[in-house]
């Protein structure tokens, strides 16, 4: 009875696979961790929200992948997802699949559109795994390499782009700021500064609109609010921002606690102090925002290499005030800061909630353990770095310096005593230092003699400005989205056999080569006891030693063989196992559950029935 259950257990399974694979039914379950074949509820408002058609083209060189499983498993993921974003666009989104062959019509226009050809092995075979998204109006942006790396952030990257092809026109930016980021006139130079390079990039990307510290308001219509290094602004200014965050709005703050970019004027002795505080009024505590001017962070795990002089000259220490910030500083499911590598920061600060606040803080660059807050009045021009790496002392607490504020905020001019709260939630990202900007902490100018070369960025200082901007000033859907898992799933345990073999395989060819060695240290010294004319001939002990030698060589690489052949079969009775789990223990489960499910049924009708 059993038997025959499971195989009509089989036959229906079967037949019904293979019904779907040809008439697939709208009805799905996600059952993956991180649901990653679910789409975002955002995502599916965006979709919703679309006024206007989306074309997706994927481009896949699948014959130049087919010995490629990992880009072969990605390709087939990211059609899928592409796949849910039309059955879930009630038509406004259609998507056209594309292999470019090599040296084919389809190539060529790949190429055009952006798409970057991928070297797949050391004899030149290149493929493709990129995406072209065009709006109505022929706008377009391309995705050129879909990298299986960044699986996380595909749902973003897509959606980003769908947004950005419907607009009718480039989003809207306001930026309000007390830096010289723009081309200005330089007294001690008596010529016109060029723009620092985070201008020249915003004003290529989106309507950028400045807004003079001594305005009274705000532009009628802008997508987001870039406020950097706030000083002197008019009262009529701040309560713009005020209600411009009472209403929810999106902005990006630089506040800084000791802005090196700002010199301070110089005073009775002639000099200044080198650094000045952002000054943004009483904002940011009634928001829910705590921040401190003058106290800095220093990090000794993250401190920049300075040369610096020193009792002895010149020498290279950690300079505990500036930052080099890698990937483990930077959170890593967040679209806009996931993909960041480095980031420079010259005395930054750290930001906190209020006691009051009811705004919900996402840590987004944080510092190391090994950390404290210094006064920014030992920083400046005459700052010594050895006299602060002397002096640190680490108190192990980990400080926010870049961090997402959501919520509804609290004005800062209430008409009343009594606190008067926002009517929207407010998307507020600070990040805790402006000299950031500048661009000596991020890109340099390549140049022969008076000829610019173009820019080449060792930090992405700026790209953390754009991806910011690009994310607030977007669909509200790009605000809620968040790194998605991954659909790959790493062999674990193959990778800790693998790990285990090597160490066994390491220790033994350590130990050979250090045999080896003092053999023949001591077959020198045998040869300077010889006279002159018995160098070229071996004693009988030299001789002996050679042997052993070649004996103890030829006896430990047949141990490494005999690792390297265990290796390969613990990894294949792995499998085996893994093999017997899922095509007999797994489905016989089912069979003798689904066996005892209609025999308790059948007993219960014929109780029933009795």
């Amino acid at each position: 009875m059993a038997l025959k259950a499971s195989a009509l257990l089989l036959v229906v399974w079967v037949s019904l696979s293979a019904l779907l694979s040809i008439v697939p039914l709208p009805i799905r379950i996600d059952l993956t961790e991180g649901s990653v074949y679910t789409l975002s509820p955002g995502v599916r408002t965006m979709l919703a929200s679309l006024d206007e058609p989306v074309r997706l083209e994927l481009f896949f060189t699948a014959e130049g992948s087919r010995d490629l499983p990992q880009i072969r498993n990605h390709a087939l993921r990211v059609q899928e997802f592409l796949e849910s974003l039309v059955a879930s666009s009630n038509g406004k989104v259609d998507l056209k699949v594309i292999d470019p062959q090599p040296f084919s019509e389809a190539e060529d226009n790949a190429k055009a559109a952006g798409i970057a050809p991928i070297t797949a092995d050391g004899a030149g075979r290149t493929l493709m795994l990129g995406l072209l998204v065009s709006g109505a109006t022929d706008q377009r942006e391309c995705l050129p390499y879909l990298n299986p790396q960044e699986e996380a952030f595909l749902e973003y990257d897509v959606s980003r782009a769908i947004i950005s092809v419907s607009r009718t026109q480039r989003a809207k930016i306001a930026l309000v700021t007390g830096l010289p980021m723009d081309s200005s006139f330089d007294p001690r130079s008596q010529r016109m500064t060029p723009p620092w390079q985070v201008m020249a990039q915003l004003r290529n990307l989106f309507e950028l609109e400045v807004v003079p510290p001594s305005a009274e308001k705000l532009p009628d219509q802008f997508d987001a609010l870039v406020v950097a290094h706030p000083k002197g602004l008019a009262e009529p200014l701040l309560r713009a921002i005020d209600a411009y965050a009472l209403a929810g709005g999106r902005m990006l703050l630089f506040l800084d606690p000791f802005c090196e970019s700002d010199s301070a004027p110089m005073g009775p002795g002639g000099f200044g102090s080198g650094g000045t505080p952002s000054d943004f009024g009483t904002l940011p505590s009634a928001w829910g925002i705590a921040w401190k001017a003058n106290e800095v962070v220093a990090d000794r795990t993250f401190a920049q290499r300075v040369r610096a002089r020193s009792d002895t000259g010149l020498a290279t220490v950690d300079f505990v005030a500036w930052l080099n910030l890698n990937k483990e500083a930077i959170r890593r499911d967040d679209p806009a800061f996931g993909v960041l590598q480095t980031l420079i920061l010259m005395s930054a600060g750290s930001l906190d909630r209020t006691e009051e606040s009811k705004l919900e803080m996402v840590p987004l660059v944080q510092s190391s353990a090994d950390s404290m807050l210094i006064d920014g009045s030992k920083l400046g021009p005459f700052a010594d770095p050895s006299a602060l790496l002397r002096d640190f002392k680490a108190d192990g607490t980990q400080r926010v310096i870049a961090a997402r504020f959501t919520g509804v905020v609290r004005s800062a001019f209430p008409p009343t005593p009594a606190p008067v709260e926002g009517s929207a939630p407010a998307s507020i990202v600070v990040v805790a230092d402006a000299d950031m900007l500048r661009d000596e902490t991020w890109i340099q100018e390549e140049r022969l003699g008076n000829l610019s070369l173009g820019w080449r960025a060792f930090a992405d200082n700026g790209s953390l400005l754009l991806n910011t901007v690009e994310q607030l000033s977007g669909n509200q859907a790009l605000l809620g989205l968040r790194a998605r898992g991954s659909s790959q799933r790493p062999f674990d345990v193959v990778r800790a056999l693998q790990r285990d073999a090597e160490q066994r395989f390491r220790a033994r060819e350590d130990e050979l080569q250090k045999r080896i060695s003092e053999t023949q240290q001591r077959i020198t010294s045998m040869q300077q006891q010889k006279t002159p004319d018995q160098m070229l001939l071996l004693t009988p002990e030299q001789q002996a030693q050679l042997e052993r030698l070649q004996q103890e060589v030829a006896e430990a690489r047949k141990e490494l063989r005999q690792v390297q052949f265990s290796l390969r079969e613990d990894v294949e009775a792995l499998g085996h196992r893994l093999m017997l789990l899922n095509v007999l223990l797994w489905p016989s489960v089912v069979a003798v559950a689904a066996v005892f499910l209609g025999v308790r049924q059948r007993s219960r009708s014929a109780r029933t029935a009795a």
